[in-house]
């Protein structure tokens, strides 16, 4: 009677099988389970219909490669079971717990630098790095190229940044049209949206930084003096 031996390297990953591979050695163990003898090559030829030999031959050969039967020189009804068909399927199964259990203990926040405050308001100083803040994975495109500043003023609290938040920016050079952005003017930096237009006045295309509060004005700058630290990218509140 065949048996199923234990497997001494059950720890070791297994090749997939093909849906074909899959169907011959799950025949291949019922039989035994039924019979208590693995099927003939004749058997196992009539029971899926090949046209040859051949191919129970393959099928066979490909199933004993890859470490699922092993079948004794001159002994073609003698097939030994090393892993059963579940077993690959057992294997994802804990592949895939294996690397649940390792994500649960990874660091579940990443840690930007914070460089200091920012104006929503009149541009205040220019920042510096200072220290770090925890920031939830998912908020962060890049966090290679992403900083913290913590917001001073109240010139975006239309946009919902108010004074005390803070603000996630990706660190780039440009911006579209509509972006809030970090700008740095001189020595000085400020959170506005951004606008590259005409001045309504002078029509000379000029960089607006508008505020997101109806009780001020837009500030106007020559495109020269507007330093582009970056777009904004997300915001943490803490009550």
């Amino acid at each position: 009677m065949d048996i199923l031996k234990n497997d001494k390297n059950k720890n070791q990953p297994l090749p997939p099988l093909t849906e074909k591979e899959k169907s011959v050695l799950s025949y291949i163990e019922d039989r035994q389970a039924e019979q208590g003898i693995s099927p003939s090559y004749q058997e196992i030829k009539d029971h899926f219909g090949f046209a040859s030999f051949n191919s129970v031959q393959n099928y066979l050969k490909q199933l004993t490669n890859k470490g699922y039967i092993e079948i004794p020189a001159n002994q073609k009804r003698a097939i030994t079971i090393l892993h059963s068909s579940g077993s690959v399927q057992n294997h994802v199964h804990q592949i895939k717990s294996e690397v649940t259990k390792q994500s649960s203990t990874v660091e579940e926040v990443l840690n930007l630098p914070l460089l200091g405050k920012v104006a929503a308001g009149r541009p205040l100083e220019s920042y510096s790095h200072d220290e770090f803040v925890d920031v939830p994975p998912s908020m962060v495109r890049n966090p290679g190229k992403t900083f913290a500043l913590k917001v001073s003023g109240d010139s975006m609290i239309e946009d919902g940044i108010h004074d005390g938040d803070i603000i996630l920016v990706q660190k780039q050079a440009t911006a579209s049209n509509g972006e809030v952005i970090v700008a740095s003017i001189e020595t000085e930096s400020t959170v506005k949206r951004y606008f590259m237009r005409p001045h309504p006045e002078s029509r000379e295309k000029m960089i607006e930084l508008r505020p997101a509060n109806s009780t001020m004005t837009s500030m106007w700058y020559s495109p020269e003096r507007v330093d582009i630290q970056g777009v904004l990218v997300g915001l943490i509140r803490k009550f």
